[in-house]
Formats: C-alpha cells, structure tokens, sequence
C-alpha cells in the first residue's frame, strides 16, 4: 500500500516524530554531567536545525559531531553561566528575606531584569557557538549586541525557553520530545537573525534553505 512506503507522508511523519524522540532524549543523557550542558544544548540547536528543520543528514551522528566540535567552548561558556545561576540564587534569597516591603520590591525587580538579560545572552551565545567559530568571550560578547538589536526576537525566544522549562519541570514526560519542538520553534526566530550575519560567500549552505 502506498502509505506503508518509505517515502510516503505518513512514515516520513513518523520518521520525523522518531527523530524528534530521540534528539531529545540524546539531549537529556548528554546533559546528565552537568557540566556539558552548555555543549549538549549547542548540539541540541545545531541538529534540529539541520538534521529535521533542513532533512540533511542523520540524528545521531549530526548530533555527536556538533558536541565533539563545540565540546570546549561550550564549557567555558557554560561554567561562566552555572557561576551566574549560582550569584543569583544567592541574591534572590538575599532580597527574599528583606524586611523592607518596597526595598525587597526593587531588588528582586532588579534581579530579575539582570537574569532576563544572563538569559537572553544564553539564547544567542549556544546558536552562535553551533553556527560560527569564535572565542568565548567575542561569542558573549556578539550575542549581547544580538539581543539588543533584536529585542522582539529576543523576548519571544526566551518566552519560549522559559515557557518550554517550566513545562518540563512539571511534567518529567515532556523532557523526551519539548527540547526538540521548543528548539524548532525557536530557530524560527533565531535563524531570521544569524542569516542576516552570514557572510555573502556561505549563504548558499543547508542554513540559507528555506
């Protein structure tokens, strides 16, 4: 029958929600350490992308070179944001346990304007990472002006990370297909912004598709 064939609508949509299962499980494992979460998100980013959004190439393997070739900055990026998580746990029970109602108010406004921005720089910087090579700081550093002058896009993407943690937080199950779904409906936005960053010679790669 013609819907049991390989290339029929109906098993390619089941390859794709296959493909989707297993990226985010891949994700989840590989987050386990830690330590490589910065890593695995970039590799989370880069095969959605590229292996489901695009058709180019397989899961697995997409997936497992981007970690070994981002390995090492991803680190280093992500150890700058476990320090940061870490700064603002500690502030946030530091303005919680002010007795002054408007004072407490104001700080933890503060705070959390400070996060939105940690966040937002994490948005670009794993993307960036996946998409170019730079150094850690530079990488930092271009995704702030990224998340300036891109602000709609900006807030509808942390919207979208946020909005995808908390449903995880919730509900455990959603860990096994939200990491891949939330990061395609992400890269709706995202890739808007890194092809107008793209240099003129390399805009005919699998990420200037439509």
């Amino acid at each position: 029958m013609r819907f049991m064939e390989y290339d029929s609508p109906i098993m390619c949509g089941i390859g794709k929600v296959m493909d989707i299962l297993w990226l985010s499980t891949l994700w989840f494992l590989c987050c386990l350490p830690v330590v490589t979460i910065g890593a695995s998100t970039t590799a989370l980013y880069y095969t959605s992308v590229k292996a489901i959004r695009r058709n180019r190439g397989y899961v697995t393997k997409t997936f497992f070179h981007a970690l070994r070739m981002n390995f090492f900055p991803a680190l280093g990026i992500w150890i700058l944001y476990m320090a940061g998580i870490v700064l603002f746990y500690i502030n946030f029970v530091f303005a919680a346990a002010l007795k002054d109602d408007s004072f407490r108010f104001f700080t933890v406004a503060v705070y959390g304007c400070l996060a939105f921005v940690v966040l937002s720089v994490g948005c670009y910087a794993y993307p960036v990472l996946s998409r170019c090579s730079m150094k850690c700081f530079e990488i930092l550093r271009f995704s702030a002006g990224l998340m300036v002058k891109h602000f709609p896009y900006t807030f509808l993407m942390v919207l979208t990370v946020v909005l995808c943690a908390a449903a995880m937080w919730y509900v455990p199950l959603f860990t096994f297909c939200l990491p891949v779904v939330g990061t395609l409906f992400f890269s709706v936005f995202m890739e808007k912004v890194l092809i107008r960053y793209t240099p003129e010679t390399e805009k005919c790669g699998w990420y200037a598709e439509k």
